[in-house]
């Protein structure tokens, strides 16, 4: 058996899985984010982590078929650009500056001119060098992104996972980091997926109640993991990585003409991933739960409610776009919208609004894809939302493919293990691994008769979308 843990931006989500690729056992549990000191700021907890990979892991092992003495090793994907800062004890410095992290524009500004090209504030790289000039600077010996730290904590090497070396420009960018004075100790050194890292140290056996002595492997940032866990290994195919935030992830030969789109090497050598989406779309929806009263918050009752609305949301359009947005709009000051409301809609039509517009917005990224020569043919969708049958049916709707949800919807967890798969030579690559551990549970279809609804809702919710961008910066 494999086990595959993912840090995600509310909850650590971890699966043992057999060499099959059947699941043996699943356990998720949640993890807090923080608003900063700066408006655009937010934080996560480390600490929390290692406890809730204790509750996870505890969930997926608390299951008649689940033997320890089987169990042979683990692999650790997770959200980024999260920026961990540790001391010379190896314990994290304050809390870690999430994805979510948008604060350091004039650091960003400072990295771009030294990179010769943009690079986003929320990156790491800008994020480090606001830490190292400030008042906790003397007291940081180093920094990781988010699952590199737990599997440190864990008891694995300091290392900092690299599928390819030309993520080295998206993550540590040690030539810029050079230039602007930042010593290279301060980064650990790369590694490639699917190498041992280590093994669980008897202490944070205790503390996890994963079996001591277990390998540790490397694995992937958490896009990558989804990528390999969905079976999304063939150019056409997309991964619709749904959660807190989401995108699409189209499988490709070869990069995007322009930067508008992320282009960024696949998990599989010699093909490309492109990737464009949204940054609040499970956020987008917890918030209109919250501001629309449904009890406790709960998506699961704005999704029902939304189920009862008629396809086009009674002409309510929303844009989700609550904390800027990164590919293919590129635009930190975008703000969301509620727009054609009249007397005749009420809450549910603006939730049902709501699950149209994350369709919408991928749609965009795959129509920009589109403009490049990169058709979508298949979207295999993970994450929470893969298992929600109304938004799973208007994404195939707006997107007009078919949508395909794997047997274990949270593929990272299954990416990571295809990892440990091949660290211990069960498999010769990740591509082999994918194809034969990843089946596929629920395929979604395009419903012919509502093609032209979608159509004209897209059309007029893209015209929403241009007059909201013309007032950006102005709210």
């Amino acid at each position: 058996m494999y086990c595959g843990i993912d840090i995600g931006t509310s909850a650590i989500k971890c699966a043992i899985i057999d060499e099959g690729g059947a699941v043996v056992g699943f356990g998720r549990a949640g993890v807090g984010l923080y608003r900063g000191a700066h408006p655009d700021a937010w934080e996560s907890d480390p600490a929390e982590w290692l406890k809730a990979t204790a509750n996870a892991f505890g969930q997926a092992a608390a299951v008649p078929g689940y033997d320890p003495a089987r169990l042979r090793g683990l692999a650790i994907s997770g959200n980024g650009p999260t920026l961990v800062a540790a001391g010379a004890d190896g314990l994290p410095i304050g809390l870690a500056s999430s994805w979510m992290d948008r604060s350091a524009v004039a650091e960003a500004e400072r990295v771009s001119i030294a990179a010769g090209r943009r690079i986003d504030p929320s990156f790491y790289l800008p994020k480090a060098l606001k830490l190292m000039e400030g008042p906790l600077a003397d007291n940081i010996k180093r920094f990781f992104s988010g699952p590199e730290y737990l599997a440190f904590m864990l008891g694995a090497l300091p290392v900092s996972f690299l599928p390819d070396p030309f993520y080295d420009r998206h993550i540590w960018d040690l030539e810029t980091a050079a230039a602007l004075g930042l010593d290279e100790a301060l980064f650990p050194p790369y590694i490639a997926p699917a190498r041992t890292i280590g093994r669980v140290s008897a202490q944070a056996a205790e503390a996890t109640g994963l079996p001591a002595g277990l390998p540790l492997v490397s694995a992937f940032p958490d896009f990558l993991a989804a990528l390999a866990g969905s079976g999304t290994v063939r150019p056409g195919m997309a991964c619709d990585r749904s959660g807190s935030s989401e995108a699409l992830n189209l499988c490709a030969t070869k990069p995007f003409a322009d930067l508008s789109i992320f282009s960024l090497p696949h998990a599989i050598p010699g093909l490309w991933n492109l990737s464009g989406g949204l940054s609040t779309s499970g956020k987008a929806l917890e918030w209109f739960s919250r501001a629309g009263g449904y009890t406790g918050g709960e998506t699961d009752n704005l999704n029902r409610e939304a189920a009862q609305v008629a396809p086009g949301a009674g002409g309510v359009l929303f844009l989700p776009y609550l904390t800027g947005e990164r590919a293919p709009l590129w635009n930190k000051d975008i703000r969301g919208a509620f727009l054609g409301l009249s007397m005749n809609n009420g809450r549910k039509e603006m939730a049902r609004a709501v699950l149209e517009s994350i369709a919408f917005a991928l749609r965009l990224s795959a129509e920009r894809m589109a403009t490049g020569g990169f058709a979508v043919d298949v979207v295999r969708c993970s994450g929470g939302a893969a298992r929600d049958g109304t938004l799973n049916t208007i994404k195939a709707g707006v997107l007009k493919v078919p949508v395909e949800i794997p047997l274990l919807p949270d593929s990272e967890p299954m990416g990571d293990a295809c990892a440990v798969a091949v660290a211990l030579g069960d498999h010769q690559s990740l591509e082999e691994a994918s194809r034969a551990m990843v089946g596929i549970g629920k395929i979604f279809k395009p419903e012919r008769e509502l093609t032209g609804l979608y159509d004209d809702r897209y059309s007029a919710w893209k015209q929403a979308l241009d007059a909201v961008l013309g007032l950006s910066g102005e709210f």
